[in-house]
């Protein structure tokens, strides 16, 4: 709990531990949907399954998270561990059972909640204002829709508003934080005494088949890496647009073609009133506030300039109603698709009909709007536009032409890299886990590379898709497979290894034997102690295992003594004096400790929380699909 809080200095923001809080770009909808019969259940929690395809689909998404957090540092042997697919399963389990008490408690998110989120999200955002052509990227990237994805952002907002207050809710004593303060601030003195196994490595003798025993003992150590010599040709939508041009007659076909979602782009500002109904209603409740959003319409009609005091007095979208109805500007996508649409069919100041939602009954009023763009206004974007669609195009028939190539002429790309006009990479030797820059590092690619046909017979791999608008073709030119180096060939090496073996034991025998004479009272001469130095449970220079030795030594009666193992050497810590400061006066830092150690304990009342939310809906785990 001590490293929990000291390590946490986004304590103010609610980003929930055991499930990540806003999916604003990593959405759960897509991991509960009904993906048909037949289906290999993973898990099941209450009612709902969750499948073998849908954890493989969040664990894609977390490879990519971490591939882009990491960069050159990920290792994709980490996605192979029995471990790692489990905790993406037990996160999956969480997110069900969460999504599925939110269901249960009939918890509502205004449309305007929505727009307002997105609106706010910075990846969205150009020069400070919202982007719809950003927002429209960056969700096909995911390959989502407007409307699934803003039933994500609904869902996790829901989602806060459930667990949030739960994190909130802890309370962290004043005592509690003097007491963690002084203990952060606490000051040991100590001096090191290191028996250095490299020093002691000259008192070393080995027997002389010394070692070739450590070689057996250790052959994974002297192995050679699986190699490879490849080749390689890359086919890319951006080589292609290079080539590509466009005329007027194209940027104004594209234009018309996609007049009207220019013309969604545009924002409108409109207020409503809602007479919210349940979707799953029974027909004479639906009636009854149809009935009832006729009555308010009619109304309104009469005395169109008392609309805010009618929303005011009768809308049950309380967020606008104390606003008069207003919703603020916002753009075609970021309200359900029936509200959209009568909205933006509206004149200024023109009041709609009733407008029936998965929400219940809308009565709108536009109370301004934009104008469309002439295609002279957008005149740059749509040539661009029209370019990119012309590519696209152009690079869909050349990756099919390319693929069929690679495939037919399998023993070279030579064929393929000079009909399209290609670069072929050809490398030295690599070994196998170093393919991990540019396009090598594609599992899909690599997948394909090593498969029984391609290592055998040297053939083409398919034209692999790697996303993002390139395919790619590779072929193995020679082959190493792993191997254990002959002894002759490592002997050296063995027999240092061998004897740092044991110069690390000699120095562990010393070290603990000096550490038991110094507890037991003995005046030991001859050694040579460091110089003393001040260090505290944050000292960047001190591992946890050194932190825990020195501060988890009793100091009632000092000098005091303390010992590990370090690398291969052995240290012994001499503490000889302790400084506890009196707690922090400043009422600040006082209160940053406390907002940390109760966010701290939150999430453990979260971690509760979720635990009894399973144990209450029942969870299943098929152990064979894991």
């Amino acid at each position: 709990m001590f490293d929990a809080v000291r390590n946490n200095p986004k304590f103010v923001q609610i980003f929930l531990v055991v499930i990540s809080l806003p999916f604003a770009l990593f959405g759960i909808d897509s991991y509960f949907r009904d993906n048909g019969a037949g289906k290999n259940v993973a898990a099941q929690v209450g009612s709902v399954e969750i499948v073998n395809q849908q954890l493989d689909l969040a664990i894609r998404e977390q490879e990519s998270s971490l591939r882009e957090q990491m960069g050159a540092n990920f290792d994709r042997a980490v996605l192979e561990s029995p471990e790692f697919r489990s905790s993406v399963l037990d996160r999956l389990i969480n997110e069900a059972a969460v999504k599925t008490t939110i269901q249960q408690s009939k918890m509502v998110v205004p449309d305007a909640m929505v727009q307002d989120f997105i609106k706010a999200r910075p990846e969205f955002q150009e020069n400070g204002q919202f982007s719809l052509r950003l927002y429209d990227a960056i969700i096909a990237s995911q390959g989502k829709t407007r409307d699934g994805f803003q039933q994500t952002v609904r869902e996790s907002i829901a989602q806060n508003q459930l667990l949030a207050p739960i994190v909130q809710s802890a309370v962290t004593p004043l005592a509690t934080a003097e007491r963690w303060i002084a203990l952060d601030g606490e000051e040991r003195r100590i001096s090191e005494l290191v028996f250095d196994a490299k020093s002691l490595a000259g008192s070393v003798t080995l027997p002389a088949d010394a070692a070739r025993q450590y070689y057996e003992k250790n052959q994974a150590g002297f192995q050679s890496p699986e190699q490879v010599k490849l080749e390689y040709v890359v086919l890319s939508v951006g080589d292609v647009s290079k080539q590509v041009q466009v005329s007027e007659e194209d940027a104004r076909n594209w234009y018309a073609e996609n007049v009207k979602n220019l013309e969604q782009s545009e924002e409108r500002r409109a207020s409503h009133i809602l007479v919210q109904v349940d979707a799953s209603a029974k027909p004479e409740e639906r009636a009854a506030a149809r009935k009832k959003a006729e009555d308010i319409l009619a109304r309104v009609k009469a005395s169109p300039e008392k609309f805010a005091a009618i929303a005011k007095e009768s809308s049950d979208d309380k967020v606008s109603a104390e606003k008069g109805g207003d919703l603020g500007k916002f753009t075609y996508p970021l309200m359900v698709k029936e509200f959209s649409d009568a909205a933006y069919a509206l004149k200024d100041k023109e009041i709609s009909g009733v407008v029936e939602s998965e929400f219940g009954y809308h009565i709108i009023m536009r109370t301004d709007g934009g104008k469309t763009k002439s295609f002279e206004d957008f005149k740059a974007e749509a040539f661009e536009n029209a370019r990119k669609q012309a590519a696209n195009k152009r690079f869909a028939d050349l990756a099919g032409n390319f693929g069929d190539l690679v495939y037919e002429q399998p023993d070279s790309l030579k064929p393929a890299a000079e009909k399209f006009g290609l670069k072929l990479v050809q490398t030295d030797w690599l070994p196998r886990n170093a393919l991990s820059t540019g396009v090598l590092q594609n599992p899909k690619l690599q997948a394909a590379l090593f498969s029984s046909d391609s290592l055998t017979n040297r053939r083409n791999t398919e034209a692999i898709d790697l996303g993002d608008g390139t395919v790619a073709s590779a072929r193995i030119l020679d082959y190493k497979a792993a191997s254990v180096r002959p002894f002759e060939e490592v002997a050296a090496v063995a027999e240092a290894q061998a004897k740092a073996e044991e110069a690390a034991k000699l120095a562990s025998t010393k070290g603990e034997e000096t550490l038991g004479k110094l507890k037991a009272g003995e005046e030991l001469k001859g050694i040579s102690w460091g110089a003393g130095k001040s260090v505290k449970r944050s000292s960047r220079e001190l591992d946890p295992r050194a932190r825990k030795a020195i501060f988890g030594a009793k100091a009632d009666k000092l000098p005091v003594y303390a010992g590990l193992v370090h690398d291969q050497d052995y240290v012994i810590y001499r503490i000889d004096s302790v400084n506890i400061p009196k707690a922090d006066e400043d009422a600040a830092r006082i209160k940053e400790i406390r907002q940390r150690y109760a966010m701290a304990l939150g999430e453990e009342d979260l971690r509760a929380f979720i635990s009894g939310v399973r144990t209450r809906l029942g969870v299943k785990i098929n152990e064979a699909k894991k």
